[in-house]
C-alpha cells in the first residue's frame, strides 16, 4: 500500500464514523420529541376546556338584598292555640330585583327601646329556607310566632315589652317594629320563634308606573 491510497482510507474511515454519529443524535432527537409532546397535550386541553357558566335570569345572579334597599312592617295579629303569631313584610324599594335568604332576627326590646327583653328568637327549621327574589316593590315574609307568656311559670318572670328589633336575613343593620306585648324575661324561657321567609304576593300590575 503506497502512502497515497493509505490517506484515501483513512479519510473514508473518519467520514463514514462521522456520519454514523450525526445519525445517531438524529434518532434520539426525534424520540424525543413526540414524548414531550403527548405530556403536554393533556394539559393544553384542559385549559382550552370552558368552565360551566350561571343560566343568565336565575335568581343565583342576582345581588343580595342591602338593608337600605328593604323596607320592613308589621302585619296584623293572628293568635292561634295560645300563640300569637304575625307576619314580617320586607319588601324591595328599589328598581332591581334583590335576593333573602333564611331567617331573619327577632328579639324584643323593653321601654326605653334600647335594652333587649329575654333571648333572641329561635329559628324554626320545620319551614324551610329557600332563595326568595324579590322583584321591584316586591316582599317576602317572616312569620315570627309569640307564645303567651302567662303560660310559664313565675320563674320566667313576665315583662311588658313595646317592640321588637329586626335584622332581615344576611344582613346587619336592624329595624324597631312597636309590638306590645308580654314575654320572658328570664332567657331560660323561649318565647320567641321566627320562620324562614317565603315568596309574597307578586306586586299589582303597573306597580311603580
Amino acid at each position: 500500500m503506497n502512502a497515497s491510497t493509505g490517506r484515501r482510507q483513512l479519510v473514508a474511515a473518519f467520514l463514514g464514523g462521522a456520519a454514523l454519529l450525526i445519525a445517531g443524535c438524529s434518532t434520539g432527537n426525534a424520540s424525543a420529541g413526540p414524548t414531550a409532546h403527548g405530556t403536554a397535550q393533556p394539559t393544553a386541553s384542559a385549559l382550552a376546556t370552558p368552565a360551566p357558566s350561571a343560566t343568565p335570569g336565575t335568581s343565583s345572579a342576582l345581588a343580595s338584598c342591602k338593608g337600605r334597599a328593604l323596607s320592613i312592617v308589621l302585619g296584623q295579629e293572628k293568635v292561634a292555640g295560645g300563640t300569637a303569631h304575625y307576619p314580617i313584610r320586607f319588601l324591595n324599594e328599589t328598581t332591581v330585583p334583590c335576593t333573602l335568604y333564611g331567617f331573619p332576627g327577632v328579639s324584643f326590646f323593653g321601654q326605653n327601646s334600647l335594652s333587649q327583653v329575654g333571648p333572641t328568637a329561635r329559628s324554626n327549621h320545620g319551614s324551610p329556607q329557600r332563595l326568595i327574589t324579590l322583584p321591584p316593590e316586591g316582599f317576602a315574609i317572616a312569620q315570627v310566632n309569640v307564645v303567651n307568656a302567662r303560660n310559664y311559670p313565675r320563674a320566667c318572670r313576665q315583662t311588658k315589652v313595646t317592640g321588637i328589633l329586626v335584622y332581615p336575613p344576611g344582613i346587619r343593620t336592624s329595624l324597631r317594629l312597636p309590638l306590645s306585648s308580654l314575654t320572658c324575661a328570664n332567657p331560660r324561657y323561649h318565647v320567641l320563634t321566627v320562620d324562614a321567609v317565603v315568596q309574597g304576593p307578586p306586586p299589582p300590575s303597573g306597580a311603580g308606573t
